[in-house]
């Protein structure tokens, strides 16, 4: 996604008009990097979202709405104290930097109009967010820099605010050096390529809009600017005068395959994607696109740990199952001690103590083959047989003890495979808590008890509506998937599952009416999508009646067994998904 300085000076354009005058009615962090703003302006309420974190820096205004911690962090309070029920009187863009400075009058605490500068920096990892007073002095950052972090520009209460100085031209005054600059170039660095100069060149481009300017003109991007003449540099100028001259809020996100957005601009055509969706605003655009990829962000970042612990658990158990079936091979060939045994007591009067192997015939086989036999010279001829006998029992009774931990391991690795997936497929930070809970229960994970317990929230289903109007539920943990299958749904459901793939429990409620095969394969592709083959194609769903279901006395949380099930092959459709999701 390029956000760009060209992307953000569209943005503000639309964005001016709705904010300009609004009052700033509530302030909250529902993260350490992020700051909502809602405001109320022309008798409607808009929340401006800020998120100022390192891999996905943005601000739009959104309809989403996030949790806000019980206790604001600091900074959440210090804006308050600062430019709550204060006015927005101008929004602005450094140069085509992305820098955004919100001009704010509000009251100080002696009831006195104070204009201040919130300063929104959206430069990827340096990302950050500013309140400064009106001569730009620092009262205080959401991330400080201190002299330990950076020694080239320091961000601390009672510092200077310093803007970081770009060299680069304008896009709007293009025609007045473009070729100079370009040509400059040319004799420094002629193996550039020539996308690359672009967004070296001009201020606030990125490697996005250097392409869709010369996939207009129908040039090579990674063309190396020492083979450019004249003619193509005049071509290159004709592209960018059109592409500013062709700027405008229209917003585009740009979804690959599986329907995931994967890119999001205002202007032109990109390449490689399969489908687009045009909105009628630039900022419906980024909320859309963003308000995804920024849960999506979260849900991993608080996950992160949990699954970490998860797959160390999971990589050990598969190791210890691996070294199970060796040692179950081991004494698979057991009866081999056994046949010595028998074979020194038949023919002990041939052998005595000192010999170090006892060559015999082995009526065991059909032709009487010839055997060599081992023997310790220290014991005599019954204790060598008696130690083989010995061995032989010990490695019986190894191979049903075995049996039983392959089994128990095996289901182990099953189920942690399972959370893994439930982990990865997560939509919500309390689905997190919840898996959390169940490992803790399920003795995997230790986590610290409160003194005061405080009650657990209900649990939830997600719940769909099939093109045919049938109800489909789908369980979000293992815990989830136990109750809706065992207890919430009745023996004429229909009960879906990934085949040999782990993933959510899936019920159709049928209500004694014959299932549809559209709402059977919408079911299906819900399975698949909610399970670790959410991004492949082909997926094999499993379904039968939910009387021919079963869970095993001891199972783990959401292990289940079926009978008389049929196959489907499904593509998971996050579009479709989210059009049926109640």
């Amino acid at each position: 996604m390029a956000f760009d300085g060209i992307f953000v000076s569209q943005l503000i354009q639309e964005l001016t008009p709705i904010l300009i005058g609004a009052r700033i009615d509530k302030i909250h962090q529902p993260e350490k990097d992020e700051l909502s703003l809602t405001t109320r302006g022309k008798n409607q309420n808009y929340t401006l979202f800020i998120s100022v974190e390192s891999a996905l820096p943005y601000f739009a205004l959104t309809s989403q709405k996030k949790e806000n911690p019980k206790t604001a962090p600091m900074f959440c309070m210090l804006m308050r104290k600062h430019i709550a029920g204060g006015r927005i009187f101008n929004i602005s863009q450094h140069g085509n930097e992305r820098v955004i400075i919100i001009e704010i009058e509000a009251k100080n605490e002696l009831g006195e109009l104070e204009k201040k500068k919130l300063i929104i920096e959206i430069m990827g990892k340096h990302s950050n967010l500013i309140l400064t007073k009106e001569d730009f002095t620092i009262i205080d950052s959401i991330k400080r820099i201190t002299p330990d972090m950076s020694r080239v520009r320091l961000i601390l209460p009672g510092l200077k605010y310093d803007f970081l100085e770009s060299n680069k031209i304008l896009l709007k005054e293009v025609e007045n050096s473009f070729k100079a600059e370009m040509n400059a170039r040319m004799n420094i660095s002629p193996r550039m390529k020539v996308f690359k100069s672009l967004y070296d060149i001009i201020e606030g481009f990125s490697p996005l809009p250097s392409k869709i300017v010369l996939n207009a003109i129908d040039m090579d991007f990674d063309r190396p600017i020492g083979q450019l003449n004249s003619h193509d540099i005049d071509q290159i100028l004709d592209g960018l005068i059109s592409f500013r001259n062709h700027l405008g809020s229209e917003g585009f996100v740009y979804y690959d395959a599986f329907d995931i957005p994967k890119e999001l601009y205002f202007v032109g055509t990109l390449l490689g994607y399969d489908h687009v969706v045009k909105t009628n605003t630039l900022n419906e655009a980024v909320d859309l696109y963003y308000s995804t990829q920024n849960k999506q962000l979260k849900n991993h970042q608080r996950a992160h740990d949990l699954k970490k612990r998860v797959q160390q658990r999971l990589d050990r158990s598969e190791a210890k199952l691996r070294k199970l079936k060796i040692e179950l091979e081991t004494a698979e060939n057991s009866e081999i001690y056994k046949v010595y045994g028998e074979l020194i007591l038949a023919h002990i009067y041939k052998l005595s103590k000192g010999m170090n192997v006892a060559t015999l015939e082995n009526y065991y086989t059909e032709t009487n083959e010839i055997i060599d036999i081992p023997l310790d010279i220290r014991l005599d001829p019954s204790e060598n047989a008696q130690k083989y006998f010995k061995k032989y029992n010990k490695l019986k009774t190894a191979r049903l003890e075995l049996k039983t931990q392959i089994e128990e391991t095996d289901d182990e690795v099953a189920y942690l495979d399972q959370v893994l997936t439930l982990l990865n497929n997560i939509d919500e930070p309390s689905e997190i808590d919840s898996i959390k809970q169940e490992l803790a229960e399920e003795g995997f994970i230790k986590i610290k008890r409160t003194k005061q317990r405080s009650k657990s929230p209900k649990e939830v289903f997600k719940y769909f509506l099939s093109s045919d109007g049938f109800e489909i539920i789908v369980g979000k943990n293992n815990k989830q998937n136990d109750q809706l299958t065992t207890k919430v749904a009745s023996n004429k459901d229909v009960w879906l599952h990934t085949k040999t793939i782990p993933g959510s429990h899936v019920i159709i409620r049928t209500e004694g009416r014959d299932v549809p095969e559209t709402t059977l394969t919408e079911a299906a592709i819900i399975a698949a999508y909610h399970s670790k083959a959410r991004d492949s194609s082909n997926v094999p769903v499993d379904y039968t009646f939910i009387k021919n279901v079963s869970k095993p006395n001891g199972a783990k949380p959401g292990m289940v067994i079926y009978v008389q099930n049929k196959t489907l092959y499904v593509t998971p459709d996050v579009a479709l998904v989210q059009q049926l999701q109640k």
